[in-house]
């Protein structure tokens, strides 16, 4: 997986692949939980073990495969993501050279295998080497993690979002945060409220964006990130379509 961009430690990457033929390989409910699972293994210079051991044992148990991935050291930070029908946002930060490329390697690896054997066929499941952009400023940072968990509108309501006329903000909220494949319930939770889920240990470095949200939760209906999530949409802050656009691959 050669890059045009190299990848600096301590630095920020919006990387994104997506499936040949943009099959909708993860509408699957079985195949997004799947891709979600190896999010949080492939995360770790022990996946290999932690994935030998889901495949293997006669009664493997999700939280034996996290403590033989915690067993090994981490390969990147994943700040948020999204997992849509057809491809995948990952919001990145390079903690160890060679990290990031070797955390899709695995990932990649993993939910291709699986899914292969599910449909007993071959060949590669993403349509190549996986698309990757650096982050600049706090300013892409901070609208680059909206972007990411504003993507299931694309199929949960409409695209209007981009163009920054969404309506029925509360009603649309609810949709996005009913919608299990991403990150954006951790972020809106209060940073003293315990997980609800497995999936929540995907995330980790993310307090850089969260922290800059202060009194979460507090201000209004959606929580001052919640609150920043609607200007996004609704075209009530100060974003654009041309700020929106810049995300897209």
């Amino acid at each position: 997986m050669n890059r045009k961009i190299p990848f600096v430690v301590g630095e920020y990457y919006h990387t994104y692949n997506k499936t040949v033929f943009g099959i909708n390989e993860f509408s699957d409910r079985d195949n997004a939980y799947k891709l979600a699972q190896t999010f949080l293994l492939a995360n770790s210079t022990t996946s290999s073990q932690a994935f030998d051991y889901l495949r293997n044992d006669r009664h493997p148990m999700l939280k034996n495969a996290i403590e033989i991935k915690n067993s090994g050291e981490k390969l990147t930070d994943i700040l948020c993501y999204v997992i849509m029908p057809n491809h995948y946002h990952l919001l990145l930060r390079e903690i160890k050279e060679g990290g990031i490329t070797d955390f899709l390697r695995r990932s990649s690896t993993s939910i291709a295998k699986y899914i292969n054997t599910k449909k007993e066929r071959r060949g590669p499941l993403f349509e190549g080497n996986f698309k990757s952009k650096h982050i600049d400023s706090n300013t892409y940072l901070l609208h680059l993690s909206l972007y990411i968990h504003l993507n299931p509108l694309d199929f949960i309501t409409n695209k209007n979002w981009r163009e920054n006329k969404m309506e029925d903000w509360g009603n649309i909220f609810k949709k996005l945060t009913d919608y299990r494949w991403s990150s954006l319930r951790s972020y809106l939770n209060d940073n003293d409220t315990a997980s609800t889920s497995d999936f929540d240990a995907i995330i980790s470095g993310e307090k850089i964006i969260k922290n800059q949200f202060n009194d979460l939760g507090n201000d209004n209906d959606y929580g001052n990130y919640g609150n920043f999530l609607k200007e996004w949409a609704t075209g009530l802050g100060e974003t654009n379509n041309d700020n929106i656009e810049k995300f897209a691959f």
